[in-house]
């Protein structure tokens, strides 16, 4: 909400900032001598020039913004799926493999066939361990396993 102010306010800038400029050039246009043509000119062109900078400025951050939150959503689910790969690695190479397999789905874990995650397709399989690791709470449809120092 808050990008597409920023750009409807940076479009309006600029359409505002070229009428400023063109009603200047006109108001220059209608005075025959150049001593009075300057002041038109001069305070018309700086006040669109203005108007003109500062809505592109406007249009050029909300785009940022708009590209940080993407990079930033990205980073965070490569940094998730990163995290639950090297736990793998590491339970595999431990061989302590027997931890019960839950599904995430969401902020919660869920047991395989819980009805929350019906018609959802490729979700993360992991362990308990893994799921808590990472925050994630169980559900209260399917009371998957919580592990014996959680419930304390």
């Amino acid at each position: 909400r808050r990008v597409r102010l920023a750009r409807v306010v940076g479009f309006l800038f600029l359409v505002a900032g070229f009428a400023v400029m063109a009603k200047a050039w006109d108001g220059a246009a209608n005075q025959f001598r150049v001593d009075s043509q300057i002041p038109y000119l001069l305070s018309g062109g700086f006040m669109g020039l203005g108007l003109i900078v500062a809505g592109s400025m406007l249009l050029l951050l909300a785009t940022v913004r708009v590209e940080r939150k993407l990079l930033t959503d990205k980073y965070e689910d490569m940094a998730r799926l990163l995290g639950r790969n090297l736990s793998r690695l590491e339970i595999s190479a431990n061989g302590s493999g027997g931890g019960e397999q839950v599904v995430a789905g969401g902020s919660a874990y869920h047991r395989p066939g819980c009805k929350i995650l019906q018609g959802k397709e490729s979700l993360a399989r992991l362990t308990v361990e893994q799921a808590i690791g990472e925050g994630l709470t169980a559900c209260r449809v399917c009371n998957p396993p919580v592990p014996e120092e959680a419930e304390a």
